[in-house]
């Protein structure tokens, strides 16, 4: 086939340009590469876990950054939980624990009550969630609220929140602020006595001993009790007291293996 020297001369500029293009290509891969391999390499050496503090100030910030964006003005910004911790979980469980918790409020004198309701609504913890509960039920430096208070009563024990279980158990025990319903409270008091705290432990004894829940209980309860460490002589004659009356109700053999199962808790 004949191939005009137009023709030729057009092929020759097709494989220049393609040749040229290669080696633009190529440069700009070297140029590129060693920067990305450079930021890659930073990402593996400075990154770190989050923790879960760290986590919640994030999302904190992140909220009041729309929250910003929004249009709400700065002192809106006091909805949103701060980097400061007010109780540490330890403290306030102690609080609770000793049924102090809305006196340490009131000592404060109410000055962190938009923290406490900031924790409890957006973050979540179940402590602040039955401190916030307790707060709005008795009208503690806010205005009175049963309903929601039980409201976040009920989301603390849903998270296992001892307190909030017992607390519970006892006013469905009392019919206060809901209506009496004694069977309803037996297995939040043993799920509180499960999780260690003491004053469900008693009331769940109680309860059995009174004919309520299920005599297959009473090995377990037993056993909490039986294992139960106290310096103070009222509680420890309390114990030995519910200790004899539940013997009553069930066969040696049991008793045997309540005491047993006692060393392993």
């Amino acid at each position: 086939m004949f191939i005009t020297p137009t023709a030729r001369l057009t092929t020759i500029c097709h494989y220049v340009k393609a040749a040229l293009l290669v080696m633009a290509t190529s440069v700009s891969l070297a140029v590129v590469m060693p920067v990305f391999a450079e930021e890659s390499v930073k990402t593996v050496v400075f990154s770190k876990p989050v923790g879960e503090k760290e986590q919640r100030i994030t999302d904190s910030g992140e909220r009041a950054v729309a929250a910003e964006k929004a249009g709400k003005t700065a002192s809106a910004f006091s909805e949103y939980p701060s980097a400061i911790e007010l109780y540490s979980d330890d403290e306030l469980n102690q609080l609770i624990a000793e049924n102090t918790h809305l006196k340490r409020v009131l000592a404060d004198e109410c000055q962190l009550v938009a923290d406490i309701k900031a924790r409890a609504e957006l973050v979540r913890l179940p402590t602040y969630q039955f401190l916030w509960g307790d707060m709005l039920a008795w009208g503690v430096c806010v205005d009175k609220n049963a309903e929601l208070g039980i409201y976040y009563m009920r989301a603390a024990a849903r998270q296992g929140q001892p307190r909030a279980l017992e607390q519970l158990g006892r006013y469905y025990v009392q019919g206060k602020f809901v209506q009496q319903d004694i069977e309803r409270a037996v297995p939040l008091f043993e799920q509180s006595a499960k999780l260690g705290f003491l004053p469900a432990k008693i009331q769940w004894a109680e309860l059995l001993i009174q004919g309520y829940g299920s005599p297959y209980d009473y090995q377990m309860a037993y056993s909490y009790l039986y294992n139960t460490v106290t310096a103070d002589v009222k509680m420890h004659k309390k114990l030995t007291q519910l200790l004899a009356q539940l013997e009553n109700l069930m066969p040696e053999r049991v008793v045997t293996a309540a005491k047993n199962a006692a060393k392993y808790q």
